[in-house]
């Protein structure tokens, strides 16, 4: 399977049409209202959450495996000084095609949007999602969506942290308070949380897909490595394989890796059969840390709906 070199929308493994070409358009728009310049910024809503969470956590020397994957306050808080902005912008690259399309139009029409968001450290996806929206949803065509305002979220946050869980509702929460009495949003949220390590709480994710109606995306973000290592790549195919049942006709599954995994992540979209991409990001450092203002990176991603990956093998006839 090649890997497409993503600059940054506009290139799919299916047959496109013009409504494809479209949304891509507006994809295109989206991101450029989200960042004129290419240098991408935290909004005024997500710094204001995550300064206010740095300042409640006491700062200690931790490790680098404890910065990546936190257990403490003290590890936590050096997790959101490194990494949260990056992860930020990571998803919002990566979904902004997706938040443009029609597709998540008629998630939100319909119902509440339905994230689970499987390794979610505190609640990253979530808030780069809330935050992509306010931006994406009231532009262009998209304008006779709900907005932002009208349709609730349910947030699912795995992970076997429970210092993560815990900051994770806490910045949920803080971003609905401000929010509200910004009047971008309503509080109809709500939060659930899943301590058992992904794949063995696949029936506890499947009970909860059942009662929620399914999920519009699934985030599997910075998982994978640890994942693989500890259950074979093979047996981690097949459980995302089980994840993909649980995403609803419109929905998406999104995987996230950086740029030190090209192998993992090219094996792992030959085993779902379907492509990867390269996506390069420039940021602004936040919190501010020495001289360096801004910093380029790459990293890999899948992203797919599991119904055109069917629809796509039938047409292949394989």
């Amino acid at each position: 399977m090649s890997m497409i070199r993503m600059t940054p929308f506009g290139t799919s493994g299916y047959l496109r049409n013009r409504k494809n070409h479209m949304t891509d358009v507006i994809a295109e728009r989206s991101w450029e209202d989200l960042y004129p310049d290419g240098i991408c910024r935290l909004s005024g809503l997500i710094k204001a959450v995550l300064d206010q969470q740095i300042v409640d956590l006491p700062s200690a020397a931790v490790s680098d495996d404890e910065t990546r994957y936190p257990v403490d306050e003290p590890s936590m808080r050096a997790f959101l000084e490194t990494f949260f902005a990056r992860h930020v912008f990571q998803l919002q690259r990566s979904l902004a095609e997706y938040v443009a399309s029609l597709d998540f139009q008629r998630c939100v029409r319909f119902g509440p949007l339905r994230i689970l968001d499987i390794g979610s450290g505190p609640a990253v996806a979530s808030l780069s999602l809330i935050d992509l929206v306010q931006h994406t949803i009231c532009t262009g065509e998209l304008r006779a969506s709900k907005r932002p305002r009208d349709f609730g979220k349910v947030h699912v946050l795995n992970d076997t942290s429970p210092i993560c869980l815990t900051t994770g509702r806490r910045m949920l929460a803080t971003c609905r308070e401000l929010g509200e009495s910004l009047g971008l949003m309503s509080s109809g949220d709500r939060v659930l949380t899943l301590l058992t390590a992904f794949p063995h709480n696949i029936r506890q994710i499947q009970q909860l897909a059942s009662s929620l109606g399914g999920f519009d995306i699934i985030i599997l973000s910075y998982v994978m490595s640890p994942l693989t290592e500890a259950y074979g790549l093979r047996s981690l195919g097949t459980a995302v394989r089980a994840l993909e049942r649980l995403c609803k006709p419109c929905g998406r599954v999104v995987v996230l890796q950086d740029r030190f995994q090209e192998s993992l992540i090219r094996s792992l979209a030959r085993m779902l059969e379907v492509e990867h991409r390269e996506q390069t990001v420039t940021q602004e450092i936040y919190p501010p840390r020495g001289d360096n203002e801004t910093y380029t990176y790459t990293y890999y991603d899948c992203l797919y709906a599991p119904r055109m990956r069917v629809i796509d093998r039938v047409w292949r006839g394989t």
